[in-house]
């Protein structure tokens, strides 16, 4: 029960200004494929996520964070309201998991990131966006004629496609500002990918995520390391719940094991 609250808690957490909706014109579907281990190729977690646009405007969100959030509300909001003997009972069984949980939100070409750390979440500007370069090899994806562009950002180099066909300079995450739409994109050492699977017209909402620790890259990235450093202490600390002696080794060695960060 102590569990189910304290996940509810994380989810309700997640508050979204909805005042001056603004809708989607455009929707991209990409398949992100990752290694939580950069040393084992033995596990890997593959997700679907959305790029809602609308004009200079967009939203890259996880699509199943966006169907957990509006499930865990809608439990927790009927739990609520109809308590069993006294008691509020959740059940948070069919809440489904997320592992992308990072957002991008652009507008005029520039890019506020979001990221969770257990209950604590954190926005800040993207201060240096890839400088791409483009080169000659081109290739067909999904019948559109592609072209080809390199860039690096944080330590990690990129390779992207992207079609003129479309000329938005949009793309999935951060990987955003060349002169068309980018369909695929992955690290030259294949940790991290992103690739389409449909691209439609659809008007669906753009909602920011709100209540969150308006911050820069720096003070985000030093909270991520002492969360690394202290998985188990830094758990007890944010939600009060304790973790028994035995259980400290067995947490703190699962959470090192993910160590592929996109930032």
């Amino acid at each position: 029960m102590r569990f189910y609250m304290f996940f509810f808690l994380l989810v309700c957490g997640i508050i979204y200004a909805q005042s001056e909706q603004l809708n989607s014109e455009y929707e991209v579907i990409y398949k992100v494929k990752m290694y939580p281990d950069t040393t084992s190729k033995n596990n890997v977690i593959e997700e679907n996520v959305s790029l809602l646009i609308k004009g200079d405007k967009s939203l890259f969100k996880s699509t199943k964070k966006a169907i957990r959030d509006s499930i865990a509300m809608a439990i927790g909001k009927k739990s609520f309201e109809n308590p069993v003997d006294g008691k509020v009972i959740l059940d948070m069984r069919t809440v489904p998991g997320v592992n992308f949980k990072s957002e991008v939100f652009s507008e005029g070409g520039k890019q506020t990131v979001y990221k969770e750390l257990l209950k604590n979440r954190f926005s800040y500007p993207l201060e240096d966006p890839i400088d791409w370069k483009i080169e000659s090899d081109t290739k067909t994806i999904a019948t559109y004629l592609c072209k080809k562009a390199i860039g690096k950002y944080k330590g990690r180099n990129y390779t992207a496609w992207f079609t003129e066909a479309v000329p938005i300079p949009n793309g999935p995450y951060v990987f955003k500002g060349l002169p068309g739409l980018v369909l695929e994109v992955y690290d030259t050492n294949n940790h991290v990918s992103f690739s389409m699977v449909s691209f439609k017209k659809v008007a669906k909402p753009i909602i920011l995520m709100n209540d969150v620790a308006k911050t820069n890259y720096e003070i985000y990235h030093k909270a991520r390391q002492n969360f690394i450093d202290n998985p188990s202490g830094t758990f007890m600390s944010q939600t009060g719940l304790s973790v028994r002696p035995s259980d400290v080794s067995r947490i703190n060695s699962n959470v090192r094991r993910f160590n592929n960060y996109i930032d």
